[in-house]
């Protein structure tokens, strides 16, 4: 039985090879076994997806456009057009 350390390299190798749509059968039944029989590969595992979700959900926010509102009356919200818009409309 290889030791903790080489399960949880080996488990994370296999999940990012998953996430990535690169992973092969024979690995993916491997990973399915690893997973079946190691909680430190389990854990490994959720640690990577869990590592996944967060990125995808922090560049998913970045790549939106936020709101520009002036900080010092930005509690007016969206009822005011920004003070650009005004200057360029006179």
């Amino acid at each position: 039985m290889p030791n903790t350390a080489t399960v949880r390299e080996r488990v994370q190798e296999l999940t990012w090879a998953l996430v990535d749509d690169q992973i092969t059968p024979d690995e993916l039944q491997l990973l399915e076994s690893l997973l079946l029989g190691d909680d430190a590969a389990r854990e490994t595992y959720l640690d990577c997806i869990q590592l996944h979700a967060d990125l995808t959900t922090h560049f998913a926010e970045a790549a939106q456009p936020s709101a520009r509102r002036s900080p010092v009356i930005g509690f007016l919200g969206e009822a005011f057009p920004p003070a650009e818009a005004q200057r360029t409309q006179s």
